[in-house]
């Protein structure tokens, strides 16, 4: 596991009026955070465990599943074991099929996303992904988009020692942009993003329109919000209190 002291850069960014700095880095989870992607991610799932000879799942399965990254995913659709040895064969065809499916039509921005990616760029901040998804997707999506050159950092996490909620790919983004955890907020969906932010040692704010409640939500992050204006005010107001909801 990569260590969040190897890749410290040195001290964080000023701080406005005592509240959070602007960030120098913005991470994003790309599924349920930056992209809608549920109906692409279900019935492919359905697909490739049909074809298998297993059964379909549904909705609220497939969402559950997508708090880990897709070999164990697959493994807990087929046995309800993470570490049944079938689910790293299944997780391969369906990262296969799943790059071929993307789409602006299959995996659109949420509404307000882009505007928000730009005036954060027009910020400064400069911004990365990593995704429990494969890598090859996630490039795939961020090009679909036409943002591929404003990503520094493009990761999924077949290309990490381990996928979320262990902190190794945050830290690897970190490691790849030369810059210190601190100095950066990663934005997510799942429990399992809000975990390894934390480990990682940087801020995390999670996102309520994707795949997990707010329960679970709420657990894992220290600022959860509802909308993407409220997530501008999260990462832009310098004097943001930090507290658990929206502004």
């Amino acid at each position: 596991m990569v260590s969040a002291a190897a890749v410290s850069t040195g001290g964080s960014s000023a701080t406005g009026g005592g509240g959070h700095s602007l960030p120098k880095v913005v991470l994003w989870d790309i599924d349920g955070t930056l992209v809608e992607s549920t109906r692409l991610g279900f019935e492919g799932t359905n697909v490739v465990l049909l074809k298998n000879g297993y059964a379909e799942i549904t909705e609220a399965q497939y969402k559950e599943g997508t708090k880990y990254p897709t070999p164990e995913r697959f493994a807990f659709h087929v046995s309800g074991n993470t570490e049944d040895p079938a689910g790293s064969g299944l997780g391969q065809q369906f990262d296969e099929l799943y790059v071929t499916k993307v789409s602006l039509e299959t995996v659109p921005l949420f509404p307000g996303m882009a505007d928000l990616l730009a005036e954060l760029r027009d910020a400064g901040c400069r911004i990365g992904a990593l995704s429990n998804a494969c890598g090859e997707y996630v490039r795939a999506v961020l090009a679909t988009h036409g943002l591929e050159g404003d990503f520094e950092c493009q990761l999924g996490a077949d290309e990490v020692p381990a996928g979320k909620p262990a902190p190794d790919g945050l830290l690897q983004c970190c490691a790849a942009m030369a810059v210190s955890p601190q100095d950066c907020i990663y934005i997510g969906d799942a429990p399992t993003d809000g975990q390894a932010a934390s480990t990682a040692g940087m801020r995390g704010i999670g996102v309520s329109w994707g795949s997990h409640d707010l329960e679970g939500l709420y657990k894992a992050f220290p600022e959860v919000v509802s909308s993407t204006q409220a997530l501008r005010s999260a990462i832009l107001a310098k004097s943001s209190s930090g507290s658990g909801g929206d502004p």
